[in-house]
């Protein structure tokens, strides 16, 4: 590529404030509309509008990090590609394997298993693994990648693809339930997703033309996926403590890590414009370019291999009528009582409130079965559920309810917050017997099924540990 006319560094940090202006605008606009829309407002038009939000701040993003290489600007055809490549990938390569390692991946309502830590880094390396790989093998042998500098302008575009390609899912999957997270979220971790990969990219590129090293590409990895894995448990772990979203103590430091990296790029950006350039290197040769990406196939491997081990070994699995599947931790005891057909729970350190359950009601119980269509029957027994289950617990105060499509199976998720009738008379209205559970309903046939996850005070505020120990999947009718 011939050098261009560059702008001026008022000009770039100019058009890069604007650009940080139009994602806190976005916030903004989100915020409104989310507090001020009627909770029965179309279900399809708020999905809508949440994936166009969703996409907002990728392309907005992407204007940042472009503008990082004036002197050579790469060609806007083939970054805009690598972005779109970025979003493919997430749902081509790296849904499937997450979904085959850890069928709880999806942080929205099931989480990553009793291992939360270890399940954080695991996903870290195989998200960065898989975006690594994605760069080598796709714009990596161009002749347009032909700069150091040019893997942060790649590795961000593509990591933005992914990241707007995942909030898609989880809005999706939400029938917009997730519009919260739309806003903030969805900036700084599409940021941290640009900034990441950026940065491991950037090592891809010196990897290209630099002294071959046997150790670059691991070590670009590593570093990758610990600040990959530090951003998500923030995003992941912190931000959502109970059903509300502290954006403070969550958001914040996530969005600080992203801002270091991204520092630390603009930095290299700089160095690279004060140099003039890069001098022209002789490529890599093709054994050693080989040689060089084989530890990080091999990282990855490792990575999948112990994901299936620790969930595989960590978990037990529980068919409930050839509908539901229940994993549940392997320490904990199954048995059965008179309202559900099956419950799990820890009776060691839980005092009973760590469980999962599953009850079985017929529809007609609980609604009028002949007068509404599926999605009426599943919102109005969800409501009479809601009141029925009330009048258990001493205390039951419902945080939110939202539809979610789970694999295919519309469910009815409500929220709450509750004291069990059989408090303890030492404990008064103590914080060790306030629980927290996720009732999840799905209707089969004529009968309405209730998966109930409840978990207490200390783990779900004080940890952090937000329901972690349990998934669930649904069979096809």
């Amino acid at each position: 590529m011939r050098i261009k006319n560059s702008k001026t560094k008022l000009g770039l940090w100019l058009s890069t404030f604007i650009s940080i202006i139009g994602l806190l605008l976005i916030v903004l606009i989100a915020y409104i509309f989310e507090n001020t829309i009627n909770p029965n407002f179309n279900k399809s038009l708020l999905t809508v509008i949440s994936v166009i939000i969703a996409i907002i701040p990728p392309i907005l993003w992407l204007t940042v990090f472009y503008r990082q290489d004036r002197l050579n600007p790469e060609p806007k055809g083939l970054v805009f590609k690598t972005l779109i490549l970025g979003a493919l990938v997430q749902k081509a390569a790296y849904a499937p394997i997450i979904s085959l390692v850890f069928p709880q991946g999806n942080r929205s309502i099931t989480a990553l298993g009793s291992n939360l830590i270890i399940n954080i880094i695991l996903i870290a390396i195989i998200q960065e693994a898989v975006k690594l790989l994605s760069v080598r093998y796709s714009v990596y042998p161009s002749r347009e990648f032909d700069e150091d500098i040019d893997g942060i302008i790649y590795g961000s575009a593509l990591g933005l693809g992914f990241a707007a390609m995942t909030s898609i899912d989880n809005i999706i999957s939400t029938g917009g339930a997730m519009l919260t997270n739309v806003t903030s979220l969805v900036v700084i971790e599409s940021f941290a997703h640009a900034s990441i990969t950026g940065l491991s990219c950037y090592i891809l590129g010196v990897s290209k033309q630099k002294k071959f090293n046997i150790f670059r590409l691991p070590f670009a990895l590593i570093l990758a996926s610990a600040l990959n894995a530090i951003t998500q448990f923030l995003l992941n772990t912190v931000v959502r403590q109970g059903f509300k979203v502290n954006y403070i103590i969550g958001l914040i430091p996530a969005a600080l890590v992203a801002i270091i990296v991204f520092g630390a790029l603009v930095m290299i950006s700089s160095r690279h414009e004060k140099a003039g350039g890069d001098e022209a290197y002789e490529p890599l040769e093709h054994d050693k370019a080989i040689a060089g990406i084989l530890p990080v196939w091999a990282l990855f491997a490792l990575a999948v291999a112990l994901g299936l081990f620790v969930n595989i070994a960590d978990n037990h699995i529980y068919k409930v009528d050839d509908a539901i599947e229940i994993q549940y931790p392997s320490n904990w005891i199954q048995f059965k009582d008179d309202t559900d057909i099956f419950k799990a729970a820890e009776m060691v350190n839980g005092r009973g409130q760590e469980f999962v359950s599953v009850k079985k009601l017929p529809l007609s119980s609980l609604i009028n079965v002949d007068v509404n269509s599926e999605e009426e029957k599943l919102q109005n027994a969800a409501a009479s559920w809601s009141i029925k289950s009330g009048m258990n617990y001493r205390f039951y105060q419902p945080e939110d309810g939202y539809y979610f499509d789970t694999k295919g199976k519309e469910t009815y998720i409500i929220n709450y917050v509750y004291i069990p009738k059989n408090q303890s008379s030492t404990g008064g209205a103590s914080k060790a017997d306030i629980g927290y559970g996720r009732d999840i309903l799905a209707i089969y046939d004529s009968d309405l099924y209730i998966i109930t996850i409840s978990t207490c005070y200390e783990n779900f505020i004080l940890t952090g540990n937000t329901l972690s120990n349990v998934n669930y999947s649904f069979n096809e009718n």
